[in-house]
């Protein structure tokens, strides 16, 4: 799901960037500060269950590939500004040490990953968690896979209509490509996976009150 860099033109990754750049700074101010010092160790399991999650990669046509979020149970718990903060920090990671993404892309694959597919999730969660708990988990982490795969796809297609030298694949392609895997395998396996996620931290805190 990852877009490399060369894949988008400066055109894309610099507003891309300008967007990021104050959401950054105003979720680390409000989420990551003193008052936040307690939920910062869940924070920081859940943000490194989701790096490795995130590099299982599996690679798809048209310079993309696809793997879990791991980051929607982090907007479910704490809020979309701090998935967006720290899915961020993990492409930095898995950029600088695994290849995977890239620095100049980093704007575009955060609001992407981080940002619009948790924020989708969640908006689904508080709509549909009165129903059942449970299956609006499901269907927030599912719905926030497609959203993200969508946000890439759309972004590589329109890179497409301004210059095909930086990515020559078309967006129907690049669609079917991307959508395809996430409808029917990666947005099943997240749902499955923030369900888990939840019944162990759950246990966790019942263990704690005994």
């Amino acid at each position: 799901m990852h877009v490399p860099d060369g894949f988008v033109s400066p055109q894309i990754t610099l507003p891309a960037l300008a967007v990021s750049a104050p959401l950054w700074a105003w979720a680390a101010r409000r989420h990551f500060g003193r008052s936040a010092a307690d939920s910062l160790p869940v924070v920081g399991a859940l943000t490194a269950v989701a790096f490795v999650v995130q590099s299982i990669m599996i690679p798809l046509p048209g310079g993309t590939s696809t793997h879990l979020l791991g980051v929607t149970l982090l907007a479910l718990l704490h809020g979309p500004l701090v998935a967006f903060v720290c899915e961020s920090l993990v492409l930095v990671v898995q950029a600088l040490f695994f290849g995977a993404g890239g620095f100049t892309v980093l704007g575009v694959n955060a609001l992407a990953m981080g940002l619009l597919g948790p924020l989708a999730g969640w908006l689904v969660y508080l709509a549909a968690r009165r129903l059942s708990g449970r299956a609006a988990a499901f269907l927030a982490a599912w719905v926030a896979v497609q959203v993200s795969s969508l946000a890439v796809a759309l972004v590589l297609g329109l890179q497409h209509r301004l210059s095909a030298d930086y990515f020559p694949t078309p967006l129907p392609v690049t669609l079917a490509a991307m959508m395809i895997p996430s409808l029917a395998v990666t947005g099943p396996a997240e749902g499955l996976y923030t369900l888990f996620a939840l019944s162990v931290l759950r246990r966790a805190k019942i263990r704690e009150a005994l």
